[in-house]
């Protein structure tokens, strides 16, 4: 990346926590997240098969009346710490999104808008989704379903659907244990259509303190059908996660 390119993602990331402690002052919901993955890898597709560091922050607890929904604004980053295809050490995307949390109690139901930004002169990505899930009673299991379409850049006309069902148990006071499977259905406008990938994951989360918490998670990534997610796009079928997390 070129040194103006690198400072400019590295602004964009200051002012995204300069951002987080002023929405902070003002009383509203501010999260974060670092963690380190031994890959990159983005429905299926493998980014980087090497060592990443994936910041994230979050702002919400608006002050909008609860009749009226919930907002929640984010960014989130890769950085390569081993080369990647470009052979460097870089930002090689950083991503905002907005999120609206429909006022409905029966199921949660949410809409966001993304945009995906890249050096090197790859085009933004830009998509919107429809996302609903519901807790089944006090048994932890919370199955879900996203429709993801593409607006802008690569992605654009493509759909991306993916369910899941998502398993959460309090094992102490301080240690939960997480699950997850998904199965995910590509709609390309440039290709062939369908099932993507198959997506497994199993996590410890352990809050240090009552804001901050410390996380770790083994994911394995499935090729469903190698017409849709090709060889050379799929070379990673596990990768493993640690990060810190924090809520104030």
């Amino acid at each position: 990346m070129k040194t103006g390119t690198m400072k400019k993602r590295m602004m964009m990331i200051m002012a995204a926590v300069l951002a987080a402690g002023v929405a902070h002052a003002v009383d509203v919901n501010v999260s974060g997240t670092a963690d380190f993955a031994s890959a990159y890898v983005w429905r299926g597709i493998t980014v980087n098969d090497g060592t990443v560091f994936q910041p994230g922050a979050s702002i919400s607890g608006f002050s909008i009346p609860a009749e009226y929904g919930a907002v929640t604004l984010g960014t989130w980053a890769n950085y390569d710490i081993e080369h990647n295809a470009n052979g460097k050490h870089e930002f090689s995307e950083v991503d905002y999104y907005a999120t609206y949390a429909l006022p409905i109690k029966v199921v949660d139901l949410s809409a966001t808008y993304t945009e995906y930004h890249y050096p090197h002169g790859v085009d933004t990505d830009r998509e919107v989704a429809l996302n609903i899930g519901k807790a089944i009673g006090e048994t932890g299991l919370y199955p879900s379903l996203s429709v993801n379409y593409g607006l802008d850049g690569g992605v654009e006309k493509d759909w991306y659907i993916q369910g899941g069902l998502g398993y959460t148990k309090n094992l102490t006071e301080a240690l939960t244990f997480s699950s997850s499977v998904k199965v995910a259905y590509l709609i390309d406008n440039a290709g062939p259509d369908g099932f993507n990938d198959a997506t497994a994951s199993i996590g410890l989360a352990y809050a240090l303190t009552k804001n901050w918490s410390i996380k770790g998670s083994i994911n394995g990534v499935a090729q469903l059908d190698d017409d849709v997610l090709t060889n050379d796009e799929y070379d990673k079928p596990v990768y493993g996660m640690l990060g810190l997390a924090c809520n104030f």
